[in-house]
């Protein structure tokens, strides 16, 4: 029973949370965009609305001439906490085609749209075989082509984690065949026709566990008032911001960043950013 209870209460916060974040971002809700996003009846949406407006009076206030409720002047939120980046991130989830209007909570879609990328083409059978070779620590034999070989050769593979980087998805893994660890990109796995147990242990891939701290500032080449544009766009606070990385991504990290070559090759305006702690690559290999 006490389960039961939790799980109505979290329905209910969650209920509450969404009209805070219609009211926050777009400035009103009715009883029609819960029923819509919950599938709840009218009589529980106008029960979600008045228990609202007893917690937090001042956040919403009844529009009649619109009938809906609007964003009152002395809004503060007690449920959402609002990220400008979760809001945007489902904006690119739907524009990628992951998630449709309907399974966010975006009732007003701005104009909008975002740089293509590349569709990567993972086979859903190969990534399915992966994830369960992470979670039941397997050896899976891949097909795979790496652009160092002119063609695709069979090897042995453990993985143990999948990792992004920014554009494409990789499988880290101990490869029997190179007696390391080592990325393997999902998209390059052309087959997989056998698994075993595995005796590899990812506690033992030190890149994985080894992480990095980057610093990174305003390039020192950019004007007082574009140092500080540049620090707000990037977070930073007293001319900086920390990143932290696994070694094993430090590669694709300082490439998505532009710090993978000498800053003083680009302007100061297409450069942005320097390393200021340049001396933590020293003897990375």
């Amino acid at each position: 029973m006490g389960a039961a209870q939790r799980r109505v209460r979290w329905g209910i916060e969650r209920r509450l949370e969404f009209i805070e974040f219609r009211l926050f971002w777009e400035g009103h809700v009715n009883r029609g965009d819960l029923m819509a996003a919950f599938g709840i009846s009218i009589n529980q949406a106008s029960t979600d609305l008045n228990r609202y407006l007893g917690m937090a009076p001042g956040n919403m206030v009844y529009d009649k001439s619109a009938r809906t409720y609007v964003r009152g002047d002395c809004f503060e939120p007690l449920f959402l906490k609002p990220d400008p980046a979760s809001y945007l991130s489902q904006l690119r989830s739907i524009s990628d085609g992951i998630v449709t209007q309907e399974e966010t909570w975006i009732g007003q879609m701005p104009a909008f749209d975002t740089v293509p990328s590349p569709a990567r083409g993972i086979d859903a059978g190969h990534l399915r075989t992966v994830l369960q070779a992470v979670h039941s620590r397997l050896a899976i034999e891949v097909e795979y082509q790496s652009l160092s070989s002119p063609a695709p050769r069979w090897r042995w593979i453990a993985p143990h984690a999948i990792a992004f980087d920014g554009f494409r998805w990789h499988a880290r893994a101990w490869c029997f065949t190179d007696q390391c660890f080592k990325d393997f990109l999902l998209a390059r796995i052309l087959g997989i026709r056998d698994s075993r147990p595995s005796d590899a242990d990812p506690g033992q891939d030190a890149d994985w566990h080894t992480h990095i701290t980057l610093e990174i500032g305003p390039h020192p080449g950019l004007s007082e008032a574009q140092k500080k544009v540049v620090a707000l766009d990037y977070g930073m606070r007293d001319g900086k911001a920390s990143i932290s990385v696994r070694k094993a991504l430090l590669y694709y990290t300082l490439k998505r960043l532009g710090l993978d070559t000498d800053p003083s090759t680009r302007s100061p305006a297409d450069q942005q950013i320097v390393l200021l702690n340049r001396e933590v690559l020293d003897g990375l290999a």
